[in-house]
């Protein structure tokens, strides 16, 4: 059965404005510290502008998408008007999401990926995760998330928001695979997934870099000798935990969940900082 994305954002959507709206707009989000309640308002509000009207306006270029985000209307200031705008700014996505079809090609900011398809599910996970954020800095229990977007919500990590990072190494940095984690969700079919760093020093000013980047693994890949873990939980854990909200999981509302990690410690360590790169 497939996921009903609009109503699934829509519900997410509300479910943020309304516990954002009891909330000091400067209180802190724990799981965003550098945004406050008004910020992570805002992000879903701007959000859901741009891509309704990359939708809208058919954009399938770089440069086009470019200009939107150039273009965008200011933030405003009062809390109130912010509220009214999200909303409206939901509402024209939506109405854009109900009239593409998946396959229709549109831009993304990955390669990989340039149709409907990924931008529809791109915004089921954007507004459920930062509804989580969002009722964590609300100071509430954490509403659960359905099995069927919580499984998706992991494969978009694992799909789209990891592989797409190695598009942005550049060219002067060296890469290397450090360990190999296999992500099992509840008892279904492991996914292996193959942890790089990337490194190196920037010519420009002298800056050197190691960051963790991930993909899934596949045949032809050399894994042999490679550090290894396994990552197991229920499609809920998982999803929070691959979106670096593994915080929520003490918070959720009459259920107790958790993602164990098991085997080769140094493999773990590197799993657990690729998530620490997190994901706003």
């Amino acid at each position: 059965m497939s996921i009903d994305a609009v109503s699934v954002i829509r519900d997410e959507a509300d479910l943020l404005a309304a516990a954002l709206t009891t909330t000091d707009p400067e209180q802190k989000v724990p799981t965003c510290p550098d945004w406050t309640a008004a910020d992570l308002l805002w992000h879903l509000t701007e959000v859901h502008e741009f891509w309704g009207a990359i939708l809208a306006r058919g954009v399938t270029r770089e440069e086009e998408a470019q200009e939107l985000e150039d273009a965008a209307a200011a933030r405003p200031e009062q809390f109130e008007e912010l509220l009214e705008r999200r909303a409206a700014a939901t509402e024209a996505l939506l109405s854009q999401l109900e009239t593409h079809d998946d396959e229709e090609p549109a831009w993304f900011w990955y390669s990989a990926e340039q149709t409907v398809s990924v931008i529809r599910s791109m915004q089921i996970h954007e507004a459920t995760i930062h509804r989580v954020d969002a009722e964590l800095a609300a100071g509430r229990r954490v509403s659960p998330i359905a099995p069927q977007v919580a499984h998706a919500g992991l494969d978009h990590v694992l799909r789209v928001m990891w592989p797409a990072a190695l598009e942005w190494i550049p060219e002067w940095a060296g890469l290397a695979p450090v360990a190999l984690a296999e992500i099992t969700a509840d008892a279904g079919q492991p996914r292996r997934l193959l942890i790089s760093r990337w490194t190196g020093t920037r010519p420009r000013d002298g800056q050197e870099f190691d960051v963790p980047v991930g993909r899934l693994a596949t045949d032809e890949d050399a894994t042999d000798g490679l550090p290894r873990a396994e990552v197991s939980g229920s499609p809920l854990a998982l999803d929070l935990w691959a979106w670096g909200r593994g915080q929520a999981l003490e918070h959720l509302s009459g259920q107790s969940e958790k993602v164990e990690i098991i085997g080769d410690q140094e493999a773990g360590a590197q799993m657990e900082a690729l998530i620490a790169e997190g994901h706003h």
